[in-house]
């Protein structure tokens, strides 16, 4: 009987039908010698396996490790290592189960650092399927894998002074698209659509100040990888036109919303300041004052909001600004990548809008 070398229930298997073998020839056990052969090599595979896979206790300390690692910048050692708890993750845990996202955020926080695009846009791949499959079924948790992944190549955009920017800039806000698609399908949720459509008018103005140096190829529809392709191309000035005009939609959108859900004046203004900034950010100086000053005197008929006033008029704020209080990533990642060449929000005071007053605004840096 033949009997090949295999995983550990193999070898159980093999040693069963040996022992039935051997007893049907004669009456005596297994030789001592042979016993203990198999034994031996029956316990060094049993190591051998145990060795490649952590138990969860082992599990943690080998990503405290890795995390070590990665902040200490030695990216080759954190990255075998984060590597191994990965595999360890997918052995121990299933292929599909969602302990594996935090491992491979520092994966793609690894391979950004290093720059290695080419894995860091595998592991973004990986990401992202990973979590269409988990969370199909999951709208919010989807939304929110989603917007990670946006933040991810909002990431590599800052890195990147290529055309490659461009396309993770567009590849953020088309994964922020499906996001509010994937919200849209929770009503109870509509009140996370609003940092999400802000998001996409603000990279709408990124993409503005991008593409007016080349003007906006089929890259932007017609491929999901970074290269350029042959096809239509819009000019500098028909691109800021169109993503003008999509940013004030949606910022509209965004006042209809929360009027709908009867917010309070603080909110409403502070959106209408939004939409006076996108006018500022597009040269509309004179509609962004109408905007400003609908936002200003509500506020100002409002003894509790001195506070926010002075949050929104009473400093200096580069454009674009963040929306609300989004949590730190999102709005991190916008303000980081600041191309609007000190574009500011004028500090107001009650005399900015009488009818003697300039219409020119200050958009110098402080």
């Amino acid at each position: 009987m033949q009997c090949a070398s295999g995983p550990a229930f193999v070898l159980l298997v093999c040693v069963t039908a040996l022992a039935v073998t051997w007893g049907a020839a004669a009456p005596a056990q297994i030789p001592a010698s042979q016993a203990s052969q198999l034994s031996t090599h029956l316990s060094s595979h049993l190591s051998n396996q145990a060795s490649n896979h952590y138990t969860p206790g082992s599990q943690r300390k080998a990503l405290a490790s890795a995390e070590t690692l990665l902040q200490g910048g030695e990216f080759d050692a954190a990255e075998v290592a984060f590597r191994q708890a990965f595999e360890s993750v997918r052995a121990d845990q299933g292929l599909f189960h969602e302990a594996q996202l935090p491992v491979l955020d520092r994966l793609l926080a690894i391979n950004l650092a290093r720059r290695d695009w080419d894995q860091f846009n595998y592991y973004l791949d990986y990401h992202r399927a990973l979590s269409e499959r988990i969370y199909q079924n999951q709208q919010v948790r989807y939304a929110e894998a989603l917007e990670t992944g946006a933040d991810w190549h909002q990431s590599a955009a800052l890195a990147m002074t290529d055309e490659h920017r461009t396309w993770h800039l567009i590849r953020a806000r088309n994964l922020l698209w499906q996001a509010v698609s994937s919200l849209e399908q929770r009503p109870g949720h509509q009140a996370g659509l609003s940092p999400l459509l802000y998001r996409i008018a603000v990279l709408h103005y990124y993409l503005t100040t991008e593409a007016s140096l080349r003007g906006l190829t089929s890259l932007e529809v017609r491929t999901d990888q970074p290269v350029r392709v042959s096809g239509w191309s819009m000019s500098g000035s028909e691109a800021e036109r169109r993503s003008y005009a999509i940013g004030q939609e949606l910022l509209e959108r965004i006042h209809r919303q929360h009027t709908s859900d009867g917010e309070d004046n603080h909110a409403l203004a502070h959106i209408d300041t939004l939409l006076g900034d996108w006018q500022l950010l597009f040269g509309k100086d004179a509609l962004a004052r109408g905007y400003y000053r609908k936002a200003y005197q509500a506020l100002r008929a409002d003894p509790s909001a001195t506070q926010l006033i002075e949050s929104l008029f009473g400093n200096t704020v580069v454009l674009p600004a963040p929306y609300f209080a989004t949590p730190a990533g999102g709005n991190s990642l916008l303000s980081a990548m600041n191309t609007s060449e000190g574009i500011v929000r004028p500090q107001l005071t009650d005399d900015f809008f009488t009818e003697d007053h300039p219409y020119e605004f200050d958009q110098t840096s402080p």
